[in-house]
């Protein structure tokens, strides 16, 4: 049977999920009899056929914030699990020692999680530190930024107020009503530069309409689509995608670059990636055996074993609701429904 990898990011209370969540999935895991194993046990089966136990489970945190270690690390202790924390490298600040949440409890401090966060969401480099000697986290790369682009021309929605940090560090644009279009990773496409003409006569128009108020018209998309064909009759789109040696640049700098640094910083090797927002492509992928990673994770889902490309590795991303993970190991603990269930769900 292949091996499970689990993908969460926050572990925190009002987050995808919450403390108790993810000690129930341990439990559960336990429960179904699933084995801790390294991230490199993983590469090492897949790539030269190392022995595995038969239900193996490794378990990802995506992104580097802090709540991993105040919250996860104590419980995956508890609970004997390994996990390795693909950070991005250029969130993670300096000076900064919070305690977990089992030291906090021993002192009656628990009150003052919430006010440790707001200082950094993100890890400091003498928690990673920590985290990475531990013997429980490996520490991976997760690029050095973390930055989408739009990939294409086809708008999925209008900019309401909540389009995502992505979209603003983008843009540089918080106008309401301007096109968003589809995204990727900015190293797994060729980056659309949008028309800023057409920001304008939209924003402009929504402006006009009330501003945030026009948002409360049930068909504001259908308007806005209206409006974007309007503009589209009356004048050229002035749209481009960037030059592809940009996109090599930048590749180059996010994959071998953050590694570097990270290393530079840990004084551990970084043998894994994690591809942002689960995207890649032939060039990414390439980007990332050249700089002497062992291996890469996707959001693909599925379990891995010996057909399995080692800069493609599978992982489920964990929901927060109660049993959720119970239901899924149904089909992750069978190695047919997997492979049956994978070719169905590209990602979840």
């Amino acid at each position: 049977m292949g091996a499970l990898i689990l993908c969460y990011h926050h572990i925190n209370y009002g987050e995808r999920i919450d403390p108790e969540i993810f000690e129930e999935n341990l439990i559960t895991l336990k429960e179904h009899n699933f084995s801790p194993v390294k991230l490199i046990d993983i590469s090492e089966h897949i790539v030269n056929g190392k022995e595995l136990p038969k239900r193996s489970v490794h378990i990802t945190f995506d992104d580097g914030y802090a709540d991993n270690f105040i919250y996860a690390y104590p419980l995956l202790k508890r609970y004997g699990f390994f996990a390795t924390e693909f950070i991005i490298a250029n969130r993670i600040v300096s000076g900064k020692k919070r305690a977990n949440y089992d030291e906090l409890k021993s002192m009656n401090l628990t009150h003052t999680i919430e006010q440790m966060l707001k200082d950094s969401q993100y890890l400091s480099w003498e928690e990673i530190r920590e985290m990475s000697q531990s013997g429980i986290f490996e520490i991976g790369s997760h690029s050095l930024n973390h930055n989408a682009c739009f990939s294409s021309d086809k708008i999925r929605k209008f900019n309401n107020g909540n389009a995502g940090e992505w979209f603003y560090a983008y843009t540089q644009d918080k106008r309401l009503g301007i096109p968003v279009y589809e995204k990727r990773w900015e190293c797994a496409a060729d980056c659309l530069r949008d028309d800023l003409k057409l920001r304008d006569y939209l924003s402009d128009y929504v402006k006009r309409q009330g501003g945030v108020f026009f948002f409360r018209h049930s068909n504001y998309k259908r308007i806005l689509f209206k409006k974007y064909r309007e503009y589209v009759k009356k004048y050229r789109l002035d749209m481009y995608f960037e030059e592809r040696y940009k996109r090599i640049l930048k590749i180059k700098h996010e994959i071998a670059d953050s590694k570097r640094f990270i290393e530079d910083k840990i004084k551990e090797n970084v043998n894994f990636f994690c591809y942002p927002w689960g995207d890649y492509d032939e060039l990414s992928k390439s980007e990332v055996q050249k700089a002497g990673y062992l291996g890469a994770l996707t959001l693909d889902v599925g379990l891995n074993n010996r057909r399995t490309d080692p800069y493609l590795m599978k992982r489920v991303e964990v929901r927060g609701k109660k049993n959720w993970l119970k239901n899924k190991l149904k089909i992750y603990g069978n190695e047919m429904l997997s492979s049956i269930y994978s070719k169905i769900y590209h990602k979840i």
